[in-house]
């Protein structure tokens, strides 16, 4: 997670994932609401379905599947995965290392909710922590030089103190709102529209784990060749500004042609710009 702050350009993740949305309505009656969970029958569909438009994504923008997850921002469904691939791919991602996306199972029915809550409580001796700063920056002491570390905890500190900026886009209705909500377990605080532009967004929320978070709305696109154009424009002026690019295709959707011309073209906008441009 430190290592995106000291790689070099070529080296450099691109800065993007993938969200396949909405697979809870990829099998119809599949969905157990009392457990708030797929039936295990459904689950394995989901699985083998979204795996199928993950390889064609990968095929078509030679985008490997570390960048790509399916998930349901509504009904809370794995959206640990897709965190653990935002803070993978994101630059500087150990920003979000703290963030804990809503719980799914505050949507089951009360009874199954206690008893996750007993065996949470009995797990909690047994979880291992994530390794700390000071613990990694330790383990590095053993193979860098003085300078070096000191040069690592200063571009730490510096980085730190910047919110982490995601821009998120996607078609429209595909679940952009609920997905930061979810995903990121954020409140809502300010938006303003974007200096320059009639339709991009610059939203902040207050982080459940502390902190701010900089969500960067863009308008979806798809709806006519005359409006993606435009906001095409847009994209390629916020995109390289950006720490990290979450890009939401509904998973149950027909035809991804549109999703995967723009995810071609993000791409392609991200490898000249390798690292987020700072103001």
């Amino acid at each position: 997670m430190l290592g995106s702050l000291f790689k070099r350009e070529g080296k450099m993740p691109l800065r993007i994932v993938v969200g396949l949305n909405q697979v809870d309505k990829l099998i119809p009656d599949g969905w157990d609401e009392r457990l708030n969970a797929p039936t295990e029958q459904a689950e394995e569909e989901i699985k083998r379905r979204s795996h199928d438009i993950v390889k064609k994504l990968e095929k078509f923008a030679h985008l490997s599947s570390s960048h790509i997850e399916y998930y349901s921002a509504k009904k809370r469904y794995r959206l640990m995965p897709l965190l653990v691939k935002i803070v993978q791919n994101a630059y500087a991602g150990f920003k979000l290392d703290n963030v804990q996306p809503a719980d799914p199972f505050e949507l089951a029915e009360d009874d199954v909710r206690e008893f996750v809550k007993q065996e949470r409580e009995k797990r909690k001796t047994i979880q291992q922590k994530t390794l700390k700063a000071e613990q990694l920056f330790s383990e590095l002491s053993k193979i860098l030089s003085t300078d070096e570390l000191n040069s690592i905890k200063q571009k730490f500190t510096e980085e730190r103190q910047i919110p982490p900026k995601v821009a998120i886009l996607g078609k429209a209705g595909v679940g952009k709102t609920t997905t930061v909500n979810s995903l990121f377990n954020a409140q809502y605080r300010t938006s303003h529209t974007i200096v320059g532009t009639t339709s991009a967004q610059m939203k902040e929320f207050a982080l459940a784990s502390g902190g701010t978070l900089n969500i960067v709305d863009l308008p979806g696109y798809g709806r006519s060749v005359a409006e993606d154009r435009e906001y095409e424009k847009v994209y390629q002026e916020m995109l390289p500004n950006c720490d990290l690019v979450l890009l939401v295709i509904q998973a149950d959707s027909r035809d991804f042609a549109d999703d995967q011309e723009m995810l071609m073209k993000i791409t392609e906008w991200l490898k000249q710009s390798p690292t987020p441009q700072r103001s």
